[in-house]
């Protein structure tokens, strides 16, 4: 196993402690963020925990698997028939790193985008003609019957930034479950071949 791949682990877990960005809307301003609650964050906190313990016992199979290899070859023993997994474990990590792209560039989807795009427009709208409105000294009520839309609006705009925040979130904590996954396939491949070779 590379260098590269046993520090994977590791990298991934900066990535994944700094999930407030795969929540952020760039394109997107909202006036209030929802909270997430203290069961969600519990669970996000334990899944990191668990993540962190497996990184550290991955890198420390990954470096006995490499240690026991160097001394077979030391001592002349015959690794053939280890070939092809020994050849796996120096590659494994690969589909996490794809996986870590992946997590660093939440995007919104093209519906979404669209939806977003639209109701900005119409809140840009509300707003000059509440101030063509004001400016012209038009009735109140007038007036009033734009704020009433424009808050409307604004109250959609916000709906639509929390659906995606969510699913942001799900998505990260979707992939975040993944990352467990492969790391735990990991563990077990890298102890099975530490127990079966010479």
């Amino acid at each position: 196993m590379t260098r590269r791949s046993i520090g994977l682990i590791s990298i991934i877990l900066v990535l994944v402690i700094a999930c407030g960005a795969l929540i952020a809307v760039p394109a997107v301003r909202a006036d209030t963020t929802p909270p997430v609650s203290s069961a969600e964050k519990a669970a996000t906190d334990a899944k990191l925990a668990a993540l962190k313990t497996l990184g550290q016992q991955v890198r420390e199979a990954a470096k006995a698997v490499r240690e026991k290899v160097k001394a077979a070859k030391a001592a002349g023993k015959d690794l053939t028939a280890f070939k092809a997994d020994i050849a796996t474990a120096l590659k494994g990590g690969r589909h996490m790193r794809n996986d870590v792209k992946r997590m660093q560039k939440p995007q919104l989807t093209e519906a979404e985008r669209i939806q977003l795009k639209a109701v900005e427009v119409r809140v840009r709208d509300l707003k000059k003609q509440i101030k063509a409105k004001i400016d012209a000294k038009a009735p109140q009520a007038d007036i009033d019957v734009l704020k009433t839309q424009l808050k409307a609006v604004i109250a959609e705009r916000e709906a639509l930034v929390r659906a995606f925040r969510a699913r942001a979130r799900a998505q990260f904590l979707a992939r975040l479950d993944n990352l467990i996954a492969d790391a735990t396939k990991e563990l077990g491949f890298l102890n099975g071949l530490l127990a079966r070779l010479p």
